[in-house]
């Protein structure tokens, strides 16, 4: 009699520990869902919280399944309730369509955004690309994209190789506009390029005070009787080292000495936090920016943050997020371990284009897939 009571008092301490459990996912859940509306650079701890989001939603379905499975229906509801009114915020990390948006149009815009990583310069030898490179060139000649946003873009080797020629030749735009990073003074051989298929009317830089090598660059484009305007983004990065990753991909064996596991936690959250506050500036200059946006707007380029980030909300808007309209399925555009999920967006304006369709190739050749959107302009005389 004993024993089965000291099994019931086991089972209701368990049951109670993982109701705590619970209730504490559902909070974190919650502060994750903030994240979007509070600045990290007034409150940061939210930012953690929304880069964990997706995976807290899962934990969340396994709370579901298991009190369900063990017959507490009622605990379910609070995880499920969390995770309902949450489900537009969870649409920016998957899509399950019955169709693919609507179908290509041929006649419609391919907009194509890809962060490059300097077109694999380091395995660059003896003055001449690498496999990596040429692919990438190749996958541009594919894809034939009339607007091309390239992030951690760079020029070639002077005399040697010359990147601009290369994606003129590869993906048949002859215009473009290409802002380089000074630093010290000194103007450096990569940056942030567009090309398109349609003239340039104008161009300029947006700059970030936190970081001369992130800024976005803004192209005027004349099309046919309308001209819109392109802006190509690099938001900060987290500037993690190969160290870093090879520490987040292997935490297990990381455990077991404390006291590096504790040195390079702290590192790691450290990075993270002046990232998520250089991004929280950033993402509200550009926004102020795109909203004096005298054209239709497009917005491409490599947030660093996920969907549920403050960067993200803040320039999203009121503009349509291409995948949400015309993507499929999981969309990772970050080939690393972190930031998982999908960094790299194409925008628009919903009163002036449509989505057509949305997807990611996933080829390895950068640390970034690229998005390809294909997007119809409304007339003016259709609207």
């Amino acid at each position: 009699m004993a024993a089965v009571k000291n099994g019931r008092r086991r089972f209701l301490l368990i049951k109670g520990l993982l109701f705590t459990a619970n209730l504490i996912v559902v909070a974190l859940f919650v502060m994750g869902y903030a994240a979007a509306y509070i600045p990290p650079d007034r409150n940061w701890i939210f930012a953690f919280a929304g880069l964990a989001f997706p995976y807290l939603a899962l934990v969340n379905v396994a709370f579901i399944l298991f009190w369900l499975i063990t017959g507490k229906k009622y605990f379910a509801l609070i995880s499920f309730a969390v995770l309902l009114l949450s489900w537009s915020r969870l649409g920016g990390y998957f899509r399950f369509h019955t169709g693919y948006g609507q179908p290509a149009d041929t006649t419609g815009i391919n907009v194509l955004s890809y962060n490059v990583r300097l077109f694999d310069l380091y395995n660059w030898k003896n003055n001449k690309i690498s496999e990596n490179t040429a692919r990438q060139f190749q996958l541009l000649a594919a894809q034939k994209p009339d607007l091309l946003c390239i992030q951690e873009y760079h020029a070639g080797k002077s005399g040697k190789v010359d990147i601009s020629d290369s994606i003129v030749k590869y993906s048949g735009l002859r215009y473009k506009y290409i802002a380089y990073v000074t630093t010290n003074g000194k103007v450096r051989p990569y940056g942030i390029a567009t090309f398109s298929r349609w003239p340039l009317t104008g161009t300029g830089i947006v700059s970030f005070e936190e970081n001369p090598a992130n800024f976005c660059l803004y192209a005027d484009i004349l099309m046919g009787q309308d001209t819109i305007r392109l802006y190509n983004v690099h938001l900060e990065s987290i500037k993690f080292s190969q160290e870093d990753y090879l520490f987040v991909t292997d935490l297990r064996s990381n455990q077991e000495d404390q006291e590096v596991f504790a040195e390079n936690s702290r590192k790691i959250l450290q990075k993270l936090k002046r990232a998520f506050i250089s991004r929280a500036r950033q993402s509200r200059k550009l926004a102020e920016e795109i909203s004096r946006s005298p054209y239709p707007v497009i917005i491409c380029g490599d947030f660093n943050d996920t969907p549920s980030s403050y960067a993200y909300h803040t320039i999203s808007g009121d503009y349509n997020d291409a995948f949400r309209s015309g993507g499929q399925g999981f969309s990772q555009t970050y080939a690393g371990a972190l930031p998982s999920f999908r960094i790299d967006y194409i925008l628009h304006d919903k009163n002036r284009f449509s989505t057509n369709s949305f997807f990611r190739i996933k080829e390895p050749l950068s640390d970034h897939y690229p998005v390809v959107a294909n997007l119809s302009l409304v007339l003016k005389d259709e609207r």
